[in-house]
């Protein structure tokens, strides 16, 4: 299977822990899911023909990431092979840096792909040799974190169009232990893997064994790759008929999902057309006076115009049938297969060896995904739980496609789950107080799963879950937990089928030092001294404490002093002249992740 382009373009390549002390991870926002992805060719990706990264832009809600087809993996280097811009790639470094600025903008994750333009054979033997295969993964780290990707996409296409078949059997123990470390490398600086490969099934929807293109090993690199794109298209190449017939492709992805995760994989779909001119037996329906296959110059341009495959992409197809003078009425929907076609005439004027100029006429026909096929395809998603739909390409689209995409994600779209937490805003140190939620989900209390309890100590910290309680019949859970710092804490309720999982709303509740005092003495005489111990937790030494004597509605400092690594203090004052009963309190600084705390008053007789 190649990889698409243009008509009069050449193809270049085919295509802080508390409690437990396991960390949290933050709730999804609810919305539509990123259901869609693809590869963005070089030619569709400049400020002067922007339409790849335009369309990306524009429909990024739905984009999982983006693949610019930027780079190939060409013969040299120390590995045998060197990873390097495209060559035609015109202006590369300005245009690719205005690319990712826009693609960055939009939010999107960026994985350029890597074709494999090394020619037959060399990037087998450098996967053959261990040395050379880790120089061209320490390469490929270094593309990626130089130029701050978020990961690569390969596309190494030779091992299946040019090595030949008998190569397999060797290149498939090298290729499999490339990727996994190439995944392992990646990952350690947190970047991801995604692979390109031909699918696992034959054309006759047997799957497995030596059928398909079993030297891609899905099952074997399943584990390392983040996602594995499958090239579920140009079912026919060489002969008019359907690229991509849904009932293959299905089958395809269904086997896949045998080998691999399902949420890893992504099933290719072709946002083109080609077109073939119909036979009669083995010989060309043409009409009219017509050139001959040995003809040669002028005359065999045209032979070769009137019978040579065709290809257009999507985006093309409607301006193409208006200048054919066809019209929606005239296309044709096969249902088996799930894709447009249609038949027309396509003359050619051409120059006979006397000069004159003739006609030939040759009759064709197209076939096509166009964006109910597109939908048809995508819908897989959903079927099988695949990760995504992948298009070649982004840019060579139709655009109307991506409404029916977007419609489809958005019922995908698990319902929303509302939690509405209760919970104190203060509390004294090792002291328990009742934390409590309330979850509902379209109207309706969400039930049978465990609500989770966490805590984060810091303003960007993890969340840490400190208890798990099942949700009642009437959508509420309750938690006492003891209060050792101050921080967020919050109650969150994990996603089931068809409803997605959210979190409360953070509340922060202050845990203020946990202050006790008693006085040594309950009555003393007046201008006598007031002994007062005061203990303040959790103890630290060096905590400052005051005594405060309340006069009216005010608090007035009358004595201070600062704790033992005990957290305990001894505090002496005088006593006031005044006889009668004196209210005191004590209070301990805010210290560390604690605020400050006052304890209960205590009163002190003056005889």
């Amino acid at each position: 299977m190649q990889r698409v382009v243009a008509i009069a373009r050449v193809a270049i390549v085919a295509c802080v822990m508390l409690a437990t002390g396991l960390a949290m991870p933050a709730a999804q926002a609810q919305g539509s899911p990123k259901i869609v992805t693809g590869w963005m060719p070089y030619w569709m990706t400049s400020p002067s023909a922007p339409q790849g990264v335009t369309n990306a832009v524009a429909n990024a809600d739905i984009l999982t990431d983006v693949s610019p087809f930027w780079f190939s993996a060409v013969a040299g280097g120390t590995a045998g092979v060197k990873v390097v811009f495209n060559p035609n790639f015109g202006q590369a470094e300005a245009n690719s840096a205005w690319a990712i600025s826009q693609l960055r903008g939009a939010g999107l994750s960026i994985l350029p792909s890597i074709a494999d333009g090394a020619g037959k054979g060399r990037m087998a033997a450098t996967l053959a040799d261990p040395a050379k295969r880790a120089q061209h993964v320490a390469d490929i780290v270094n593309l990626v974190t130089s130029r701050g990707f978020d990961g690569i996409d390969l596309d190494y296409e030779q091992f299946a169009f040019a090595d030949g078949r008998t190569t397999w059997a060797t290149t498939q123990p090298n290729w499999t232990a490339f990727v996994i470390e190439l995944s392992a490398a990646l990952h350690a600086q947190g970047k991801q893997l995604a692979v390109t490969i031909p699918g696992p099934c034959s054309t006759t929807n047997a799957c497995g064994g030596t059928n398909g293109y079993w030297v891609y090993n899905i099952g074997g690199i399943a584990a390392a790759a983040d996602r594995i794109r499958i090239m579920t298209y140009d079912f026919h190449y060489n002969a008019p008929g359907p690229i991509a017939p849904i009932n293959w492709v299905s089958t395809t992805m269904q086997y896949a999902t045998t080998q691999a995760p399902a949420n890893k994989l992504v099933v290719g779909v072709p946002a083109y057309g080609r077109a073939w001119t119909k036979k009669t037996g083995s010989t060309f329906q043409l009409s009219g006076i017509c050139p001959k296959a040995s003809s040669s110059g002028s005359a065999k341009t045209a032979y070769n115009s009137l019978t040579s495959m065709a290809s257009t992409t999507a985006a093309a197809i409607p301006a193409l049938l208006t200048s054919l003078g066809k019209t929606d009425a005239d296309v044709q929907w096969d249902q088996a297969s799930a894709e447009n076609w249609i038949e027309y005439d396509k003359p050619v004027t051409w120059t006979d060896g006397s000069g004159t100029s003739q006609t030939c006429t040759a009759r064709r026909v197209m076939w096509w995904v166009g964006p109910q096929a597109a939908l048809v395809r995508t819908q897989l998603v959903g079927q099988l739980g695949l990760a995504a739909s992948a298009f070649w390409t982004i840019g060579g689209d139709n655009p109307a496609m991506w409404p029916l995409l977007r419609s489809y994600a958005q019922q995908l779209a698990p319902a929303a789950t509302a939690v509405v937490m209760v919970a104190p805003a203060r509390a004294d140190f090792n002291s328990s107080a009742p934390i409590s939620a309330t979850a509902t989900s379209a109207g309706a209390p969400v039930t049978g799963v465990d609500a989770a309890l966490q805590f984060q100590a810091g303003s960007k910290g993890a969340w840490a879950q400190i208890a798990t309680a099942p949700l009642a019949a009437d959508g509420t859970v309750a938690f006492t937990p003891t209060f050792t710092a101050s921080g967020s804490w919050r109650v969150f309720v994990p996603g089931s089928a068809g409803r997605g999982e959210q979190a409360s709303d953070p509340t922060r509740i202050e845990v203020a030092s946990w202050v006790r005092a008693h006085p040594k003495k309950a009555q003393v005489n007046p201008k006598a001294k007031i002994i007062v111990r005061v203990v303040a937790l959790p103890a630290q030494a060096g905590q400052r404490v005051v005594i405060q004597e309340q006069r009216g509605t005010a608090w007035l400092r009358v004595g201070k002093t600062t704790t033992n690594a005990a957290g305990v203090a001894r505090v002496t004052f005088t006593s006031p002249k005044q006889k009668g009963e004196h209210t005191y309190r004590a209070s301990a600084t805010a210290a560390g992740q604690l605020s400050a705390g006052v304890s209960q008053p205590f009163f002190v007789s003056v005889k």
